[in-house]
């Protein structure tokens, strides 16, 4: 026997050829060797057939050719989505009608939907002067008209039928008439923009004259709001165009019922409108075709139409001419009319006239040839498939030749009981190399169109079968299989995913992921998957040799009893299990949209969001202040750092709009959705299923714990850079308070970052301006807020509870870099959380020149007071001796004597040292700036030498008074006894002496 190795038995040009994917394409030969039988529903009918049925063609092709016709009309619709077959039982039935005297054929083919062929094919090559007028007109079309000509044509009709249109409806109203629509197709500037290239009108115009291309959609061309000239604005200055007409563009841009409407109007007038440029009438060509009717009475015409959506400019009359009854008052007045159209649903219901669909279903069922997969046998897929790979063998030629039989492309094959044996055979004995019947079925349901019914159904879709599982396959894989690459991880992996076909058990995905290359991992999941039904069935080793693919190991191939398939996802079944003892639904529906995701669906939003929450629990779970101490932040800081949602944690094909970079990426993965499997297991109160989830969940948010801490930090403000500069203005603050010595330690800098007033006021505030204590006293109430949250990001706390202790070295580092920044004459940029004491303090500063002149005052004052030589206590035991002699002459003026005495002892206690400290540091200040200025002006002055100077000030006016008493009689003092004379000496020396005090050093000791 012969080993089928990397063989191709098939050429891509002989592919090419003979495998259409339009039902018109092929020959009747062609057409009948690869013709498969098809499902297909009769609904209603004359005969009182209202139900639903499935019937055969033949029992369609005997009903459409055999049935009474209702009044010389017969009309069997034929229903189905665009590629499920509909036009292909048109084919069909054409080539099955056997020649007949009497019996006229007319097929339009999808291909040839051109006004010039629609007209001629409804003619049936009549030569009759009757329709020579029609045959001149339509003549032109394609020679003397020319494409461009059209197009101007076609916006000249449509002009002027919306001109001249009336509607019934509000927004209809507005669109017709001299100012509505049409403007759009008058405005020099809009009719450039609607001829651009590629635009609706230019495809319609080229429909008109040329028809439909055959790899060109069948989509009917019809109006569509993207194709309104709404979007004029990104081509054109809209100021070009008439006043009219931008006052209509204004409305219509912005109204969207109007916009629906517009549609509605145009797609209604545009079929009139191509007739109308084709130089036809409307009715023209309904009235030629009754002539050929009338002339052919007794007889039959078939008409059968591929799709009458694609018919071009004629589509009105043609249906009206379809309908028109042959048999008036039991008188044949017209040959009878057979006519088989396919259509697709939503065409026949929206758009075809109403009229024509009852009296269209007065005379014949429908038919609908969509088939819903889940009925449909595997064995007819499997001939449907296996006739055409064993065409693309045959070859179109060789098929021409034998018709009617129709030869088997494996009977002379060397490879034959191998390949067979392996992959198997049609029930006709077609060979299914490159597939096997599972392969197939699943190509077969991957190239499926969903029902537009909403309901879920999957509908096979021959066309795209014949396009992309057979067509595409063997013609884009040819050096593949010789390469022994096939199949490629991208094997109709899109159809695939489109159809969220399932896949392999997520076990085992992740086990190939986790042991082969990606490129090795794809192949071998794709072949496991289509010819392998998802690895529950074990692959002949003759396919894998046939593909050069390795053995697959056994471990791959999932054969789950019912006991071993309970182990694996019910476990041991829990109490919170349902009543039937099973995993709750609730927790089903997400594991089975976890598999979904996995293979390539969108994630539910509902899951994703429940998915991300506990994925961003466990990160925060795992940050730790253990290398950085700082107090635990709070609730609201994480959430602002480490937000809930996508900003935070992605997953990959759930529904998301990132617009910035998540910390945290859930790639879709066997892997990943092994996990989240297990994370809903643990949610539900099942831990015993949740597998490796949690060390897996750890392994996945490890890398992302730095970067999550980091975002804590920035949020809090507390990184090294933001607790410099804040530490820097607090350093200032302290030297502004005077709380910073000269030449400061380590120490001594963090102690004075941290200082906080005791509010017990300071000593010097006698000393202080009004405005410097006003400042001072908003600074420090401003600075603790700022000190607290400073050490929360460099000390640790009980919970909630103030730092009990703080990191020393880190602290040393930064106070370091502090006390540079503050000493500099740099602005500084302090956090957040620092910029109110920040500001205080600059207040503070400002005020330091006006402490500076109050201090000069004082000491001016101060020393106006004090005679010269004489130290403090010098000066006010020469008051208390003042005091002691001049009272025993009522020479004392003062209210209280009792109080003065009392004030003398009590002065002759107070510390005078400040009055020499103060002296010194207003001439250090003296060129100061900065820094520096904040220290001296932060100093703590001794004494309070705003009561000293109030004292030597209040003394010198009771003097002063007493002076003036003993000299009332004119300044003579001749008969004042020696005793007083000499007092009033000793008074004018303190008074008249005032500046001959002692030295600042003598001042200082004065007070020892």
């Amino acid at each position: 026997m012969n080993t089928q190795v990397n063989v191709v038995c098939w050429s891509s040009e002989v592919v090419t050829a003979t495998i259409p994917t339009e039902a018109a394409t092929p020959s009747d030969a062609v057409l009948l060797a690869t013709h498969s039988p098809l499902r297909i529903s009769r609904r209603g009918g004359r005969g009182g057939r209202d139900g639903i049925e499935t019937v055969s063609e033949d029992t369609v092709l005997r009903e459409f050719l055999e049935g009474a016709p209702n009044n010389g009309v017969l009309v069997a619709t034929v229903l189905g989505e665009s590629g499920a077959g509909k036009s292909h039982l048109v084919r069909w039935t054409h080539a099955k009608i056997a020649k007949k005297q009497k019996r006229h054929v007319i097929y339009l083919q999808k291909t040839e939907t051109s006004l010039k062929d629609v007209v001629e094919r409804l003619l049936l090559d009549h030569a009759d002067p009757d329709f020579d007028d029609i045959r001149r007109k339509i003549g032109s079309l394609g020679s003397g008209v020319t494409v461009e000509e059209m197009e101007q044509k076609i916006l000249a009709e449509l002009a002027e039928a919306l001109r001249t249109h009336e509607s019934q409806t509000p927004h209809g109203k507005a669109l017709v008439g001299e100012n509505g629509l049409s403007l759009f197709f008058l405005d020099p500037l809009f009719r450039s923009h609607l001829l651009r290239p590629g635009s609706f009108i230019k495809r319609r115009a080229h429909h008109a004259l040329h028809g439909r291309d055959p790899d060109e959609p069948d989509i009917p061309l019809e109006f569509t709001v993207d194709e309104l000239p709404l979007d004029i604005v990104d081509y054109a200055n809209l100021k070009d165009a008439a006043a009219a007409t931008r006052k209509l563009f204004t409305r219509l841009s912005n109204n969207g019922p109007m916009q629906a409407e517009a549609v509605r109007l145009l797609n209604g007038l545009l079929d009139v409108a191509v007739t109308k440029a084709a130089s036809l009438g409307v009715g023209d060509v309904s009235e030629a075709f009754k002539k050929i009717r009338e002339k052919l009475v007794g007889q039959e015409i078939v008409l059968l139409i591929e799709d009458v959506a694609l018919i071009q400019g004629v589509r009105r009359d043609l249906l009206d001419a379809i309908v028109e009854v042959g048999v008036v008052q039991g008188v044949e007045r017209y040959a009878t009319l057979r006519t088989m159209m396919a259509v697709t649903p939503g065409y026949y219901h929206e758009s075809l006239p109403e009229t024509f669909r009852r009296r269209s279903e007065a005379t014949s069922p429908l038919y609908e040839v969509d088939v819903d997969l889940a009925g449909a046998d595997a064995q007819e897929l499997v001939d449907f498939v296996g006739r055409y790979l064993n065409a693309a063998r045959v070859g179109k030629d060789a098929l021409e030749t034998e018709f009617p039989g129709v030869p088997n492309a494996c009977a002379k094959c060397v490879y034959q009981p191998s390949c067979h044996g392996s992959f198997g055979v049609s029930s006709t004995g077609y060979g299914l190399y490159p597939y096997n019947e599972l392969a197939i079925v699943r190509a077969v349901n991957a190239c499926a169109e969903k029902s537009p019914d909403g309901k879920g159904r999957s509908n096979f879709n021959p066309r795209k079968v014949l396009s992309r599982a057979i067509r595409d396959v063997l013609n884009d894989n040819v050096d593949v299989i010789e390469a022994g690459e096939f199949p490629l991880p991208s094997f109709l992996a899109e159809e695939s995913t489109r159809m969220a076909l399932p896949r392999l058990p997520l076990h085992v995905q992740e086990k190939i992921q986790a042991d082969y290359s990606e490129g090795e991992a794809g192949r071998l999941e794709t072949v496991l998957n289509f010819w392998g039904d998802r690895g529950r069935t074990e692959i002949d080793q003759g396919i894998l040799t046939a593909f050069g693919h390795e053995p697959i190991p056994e471990t791959l191939f999932d054969h789950p009893t019912d006991t071993t398939e309970r182990a694996r996802t019910d476990g041991d079944r829990p109490r919170n299990y349902d009543a039937s003892g099973e995993i709750p639904r609730s927790v089903k529906r997400k594991i089975e949209a976890i598999d979904d995701w996995a293979n390539g669906k969108k994630m539910p939003p509902t899951l994703a969001s429940e998915l991300r929450i506990v994925v961003r629990e466990a990160l925060i779970a795992r940050v730790d202040w253990f290398e950085r101490v700082i107090k635990d932040p709070d609730a609201p800081t994480v959430s602002k750092a480490i937000p809930a949602g996508t900003r935070t944690v992605s997953i990959e094909g759930s529904d998301e709009h990132l617009n910035v970079t998540p910390m945290v990426t859930v790639k879709r993965s066997a892997r990943m959705a092994m996990m989240l499997r297990g994370l809903v297991f643990i949610g539900a109160g099942l831990p015993q299923l949740a597998g490796e989830a949690l060390p897996r969940l750890d392994a996945l948010v490890d890398g992302c714990i730095d970067h999550a801490r980091a975002r804590i930090v920035a949020v809090l403000e507390i990184d090294d850079d933001s607790l410099t500069d804040a530490a820097g203005s607090l350093l200032r603050g302290a030297a502004a308070c005077g709380q910073l010595p000269a030449k400061p330690s380590d120490i001594d800098l963090i102690n004075a970052v941290l200082w906080r007033d005791d509010g017990k006021g300071r000593i010097d505030a006698s000393a202080r301006s009004p405005e410097w204590m006003d400042a001072y006293t908003k600074y420090v109430a401003a600075r603790g807020d700022a000190i607290d949250r400073l050490l929360t990001g460099v000390g640790a706390a009980q919970g909630s509870g103030a730092v009990h202790a703080i990191d020393v070295h880190r602290m040393t580092a930064i106070v370091r870099r502090a006390k540079a920044a503050a000493a500099s004459d740099a602005k500084l940029v302090v956090p957040q959380w620092c910029e109110d004491a920040d500001k205080e303090l600059r207040g503070l500063i400002r005020a330091s020149q006006n402490q500076i002149d109050h201090w000069a005052a004082l000491v001016g004052r101060i020393r106006g007071q004090l005679p010269q030589g004489l130290s403090y206590p010098d000066t006010v035991d020469a008051i208390i001796e003042a005091t002691t002699t001049g009272q025993a002459y009522g020479l004392v003026k003062v209210a209280n004597l009792a109080a003065l005495t009392d004030l003398n002892a009590s002065a002759r206690s107070w510390n005078a040292a400040g009055i020499a400290q103060l002296e010194k540091l207003l001439e250090s200040a003296n060129g100061e700036t900065g820094f520096a200025l904040l220290g001296l002006v932060g100093a703590q002055i001794q004494g309070n030498l705003a009561a000293i100077v109030d004292y030597l000030e209040t003394s010198t006016q009771w003097i002063n008074a007493g002076l003036r008493d003993a000299t009332a009689d004119g300044g003579s003092i001749a008969d004042l006894d020696a005793e007083i004379e000499r007092v009033i000496e000793r008074w004018f020396e303190i008074l008249t002496e005032p500046n001959a005090g002692p030295t600042s050093s003598e001042e200082g000791k004065s007070h020892e």
